[in-house]
């Protein structure tokens, strides 16, 4: 790939490999999961970056709450 890429996230792929990994150890039963807080931080405003590109391209439409 060459270029400037499109989008720059903040969640490295280890980070990302761990989540997964945590999530695979994780009863189906469980409502909650325990995960590295700067992780769900990353992936949060990775969500936000990736939600406001495809809002500029007109190509989103997000679910509102009560949907």
């Amino acid at each position: 790939m060459s270029g400037r890429p499109l989008l720059r996230l903040y969640t490295t792929l280890a980070e990302f490999e761990l989540l997964h990994e945590r999530r695979d150890r994780t009863r189906r039963t469980s409502k909650t999961v325990t995960v590295d807080r700067q992780a769900l931080i990353h992936i949060l405003m990775d969500h936000a970056r990736i939600l406001e590109a495809l809002r500029k391209a007109g190509r989103v439409d997000v679910k509102e709450p009560d949907e």
